[in-house]
């Protein structure tokens, strides 16, 4: 009869002991939880990753044989080009093309778009992000690279590796003529509005 006792006595104080140690790691989980700098540095990465992942875009996908392959229309991106250009320019052309003196290993793609804007050439070069999967994405903190001819029927990019760092006026070009080369932190081609 006494060993019913000790027996109750022990699962008894086996269960205050659990009680005491599951109370104990919910009042440490409510701790980090309620700390407010804690969750205003969570909430405020959960952001910046949406306003990331809403304002980048997949324009294209590199394939193995051929050129990329458009995952944005190419009227969408002409008329984002339109929008960001933002004088009257219209763009007529559009293309995703790999920096031409780059690595293989390490190559660069720009979105491209080109067109006129009373009568002179425009053009507006972005580079692109590879996703590591050859999905191409166009982010808000991209720079852009415009050129304006005067005089000139097309301008070219100057590259120096994978960057752009100037521009040529292109064949037939008369005297005087030249090409302006801009280069101008981030964009929205594909802000939400």
């Amino acid at each position: 009869m006494h060993l019913l006792p000790r027996l109750l006595g022990f699962g008894l104080l086996s269960l205050l002991a659990g009680l005491l140690l599951l109370t104990s790691c919910e009042a440490t989980r409510s701790r980090e939880s309620s700390d407010p700098a804690r969750e205003a540095q969570r909430m405020n990465d959960e952001a910046a990753a949406r306003r990331n992942a809403a304002v980048s875009k997949q324009i294209a996908q590199v394939v193995e044989a051929g050129p990329p392959v458009f995952k944005t229309p190419q009227s969408v991106v002409a008329a984002a080009f339109i929008r960001q250009f933002g004088d009257g320019t219209v763009v007529d052309k559009i293309m995703v093309r790999p920096a031409p003196s780059a690595p293989k290993e390490k190559t660069t793609y720009y979105l491209i778009g080109m067109g006129l804007n009373a009568g002179h050439f425009r053009a507006m070069a972005l580079p692109l992000r590879d996703s590591g999967s050859g999905s191409l994405y166009l982010t808000p903190d991209a720079e852009r690279y415009v050129l304006t001819g005067t005089g000139c029927p097309t301008c070219v990019f100057d590259f120096e590796g994978d960057r752009i760092v100037g521009s040529t006026c292109g064949d037939n070009a008369e005297a005087g003529s030249n090409c302006t080369f801009e280069v101008l932190n981030a964009n929205t081609l594909f802000a939400r509005q």
